[in-house]
C-alpha cells in the first residue's frame, strides 16, 4: 500500500513538473526619457515617392517622452528593439502563470508611472494616480520603482482563439497628456505551454504590433496633428517585412480621443479574426485586437487606416512579403566602408560552377531602410571570372562622397550575367543578391531584401 501510494505521488509530481517549471519571473528594466521624435524621418511621402504634402513639411520632429528598455539595473546599455516598433515602448512578454517585474527609472523631467492593462496587481503596483494612492502611483524624476504584476489565467487568450493576446501599458499620472507624449507600449501574454523561452508564441513565425493614433502637438491645429502608425506618417514606418509562407500575427492597437476611430486595412491579403476572414478591423480608442495572416502573396502592399481623412493625412504604411531567395551565381564581397570608399572598387566572387564571361552591377543609395534611390549607372566586369574566382569592378569614388552623411549606405546588386557557354542570368526581382556597404557597420538595420525602388514624382 505504501509503495503504491509512493508511485502515485511520484507520477503526479512528474505530470505536474512541466507546468511547475514553466512558470517564470520575467524582469524588465525600463526608463522614461525625454527624446526627440521624427514622424517622417525621410522627409518624404514614401507611399507615393513624393515630397510631404502641406502642412506637414514645416516640422515633423517634436519633443516626446518614451519608454526605453535596458539590459539591467545599471540602465547603461540599451536593448535593441525592432525598428517597426517605432514610438512604442518595449514589448513586455509573459506566459500565463508568469510573474512580471518591471524596474522603472524615471529619467524624464516630470512624474510618470507604468500602468498595465490585463494583468493582476495590488494597489501599490497599479501605477495610477487617484485616491487612494499606491506606492507606484507616480515616480518622481530621478527615482525608481519595481512593479510586480501577475499574468493569470484571465490575462491570457481564451479557448479557440489565437495563442497570444495583446494588452496596453502606459503612464497614468496625467494619462491623456502622457499618452500623447509617447509613454505607451504593448504587453503580450501567451497561453500556458505555448510560449518559447522569450515568452513569445511558438506557433507563429513573426509578430507585428501596430498602433493607430493621432498625436496632437499643437492643441488641435492641422499642422500639429500627426495621423500615425507607430508614430510614423506617409509610409515612413520601417520593418514590416515577412517571408513568403510565414504565419504572421498582427496585434492592433488604438489610443487617443473621439477622432481616433480607426479601420486598419491590408491590401493583398486577408487575416483570420474572430472566426472570420477580414481585411478591415474596427478599432476604438484604447482598443486591442489580434489577427493572424498566412503571408503567401509576395509583393509590397499598402497597410493603412481606411477612414478617408486619415488616409489623406498620411496614416499609411507598407508591408512586404518576399519570396525565399534563390541561389545567387555571384556575391559582392563584404568589406568595410572606408576601404571600398578609398579604392572606389568592389570585389565580386563567382559562386557557381560555370565561368562568367561578363556581368553588370547596379547600385543605389539607402537613404532609409524604406527608401532606395537607384543610380542610372551600370558597372561591367572587364575580364572573364572563373568558378570561385574574384575580380574587382571599378565604381567611382563619387558613390561614397557625393551624398550626405545621413545616408545609411550604398547597395550593389547584379543586373545581368553572361556565362561562357552563352547562357544568361537575370534577377527575378531587382535587387536580388544584393550587398550593402554601410557607413556605420555597428548601427544599421538587418535587411532580408532591399526596399522597393523609390521613383521620384514631381509636383505639377
Amino acid at each position: 500500500m505504501i509503495c503504491l501510494r509512493s508511485v502515485v505521488v511520484i507520477a503526479l509530481a512528474l505530470a505536474l513538473a512541466p507546468k511547475l517549471f514553466a512558470v517564470k519571473v520575467r524582469h524588465y528594466y525600463i526608463a522614461a526619457e525625454d527624446v526627440s521624435w521624427d514622424y517622417a524621418p525621410s522627409g518624404r511621402d514614401l507611399t507615393h515617392g513624393r515630397p510631404l504634402p502641406e502642412p506637414y513639411r514645416t516640422q515633423t520632429r517634436w519633443n516626446k517622452t518614451r519608454y526605453i528598455e535596458y539590459t539591467d539595473s545599471a540602465f547603461s546599455t540599451r536593448k535593441t528593439q525592432p525598428e517597426w516598433l517605432g514610438i512604442l515602448g518595449p514589448v513586455i512578454r509573459a506566459e500565463v502563470g508568469d510573474t512580471i517585474l518591471v524596474t522603472f527609472l524615471n529619467r524624464s523631467s516630470s512624474t510618470h508611472s507604468i500602468h498595465p492593462h490585463g494583468l493582476r496587481y495590488d494597489k501599490d503596483n497599479e501605477g495610477a494616480v487617484y485616491l487612494p494612492y499606491g506606492k507606484g502611483a507616480g515616480i518622481a524624476p530621478g527615482e525608481r520603482f519595481t512593479y510586480r504584476w501577475q499574468a493569470g489565467r484571465e490575462s491570457g487568450p481564451t479557448a479557440g482563439g489565437p495563442s497570444s493576446v495583446v494588452w496596453w501599458y502606459h503612464s497614468h499620472v496625467d494619462a491623456e497628456r502622457e499618452i500623447n507624449a509617447g509613454l505607451l507600449g504593448p504587453i503580450i501574454v501567451t497561453a500556458a505551454g505555448k510560449a518559447d523561452v522569450r515568452g513569445a508564441p511558438k506557433d507563429v513565425a513573426r509578430e507585428f504590433i501596430v498602433l493607430f493614433m493621432i498625436f496632437d502637438e499643437l492643441k488641435g491645429k492641422d499642422e500639429g496633428l500627426f495621423h500615425s502608425i507607430n508614430g510614423y506618417i506617409f509610409g515612413n514606418l520601417p520593418g514590416l517585412v515577412m517571408k513568403q509562407g510565414d504565419k504572421v500575427r498582427w496585434h492592433l492597437l488604438s489610443m487617443g480621443n473621439e477622432k481616433d476611430l480607426h479601420t486598419p486595412h491590408w491590401h493583398g491579403k486577408t487575416v483570420d479574426y474572430q472566426n472570420r476572414h477580414a481585411d478591415v478591423i474596427e478599432l476604438l480608442p484604447g482598443s486591442m485586437a489580434t489577427a493572424d495572416m498566412v503571408a503567401d502573396n509576395p509583393g509590397t502592399w499598402l497597410f493603412h487606416c481606411h477612414v478617408s481623412d486619415h488616409m489623406e493625412s498620411g496614416m499609411m504604411a507598407t508591408y512586404t512579403v518576399f519570396s525565399p531567395p534563390r541561389s545567387c551565381p555571384v556575391s559582392v564581397v563584404r568589406e568595410d566602408w572606408a576601404r571600398v570608399a578609398e579604392s572606389s572598387r568592389v570585389r565580386v566572387r563567382n559562386l557557381g560552377p560555370k565561368p562568367i564571361r561578363k556581368l553588370s552591377l547596379l547600385s543605389g543609395y539607402l537613404v532609409s531602410s524604406l527608401d532606395l534611390q537607384p543610380l542610372i549607372l551600370a558597372w561591367f566586369s572587364d575580364k572573364p571570372l572563373p568558378p570561385d574566382g574574384e575580380q574587382t569592378v571599378r565604381v567611382g569614388s563619387e558613390m561614397f562622397t557625393t551624398k550626405g552623411t545621413h545616408d545609411l549606405g550604398v547597395a550593389f546588386y547584379p543586373s545581368w550575367i553572361l556565362f561562357a557557354d552563352g547562357t544568361e542570368w537575370k534577377p527575378h526581382r531587382l535587387g536580388d543578391c544584393f550587398h550593402v556597404f554601410w557607413r556605420n557597420s555597428r548601427d544599421h538595420p538587418d535587411l532580408p531584401i532591399l526596399p522597393p525602388v523609390q521613383l521620384q514624382q514631381q509636383e505639377d
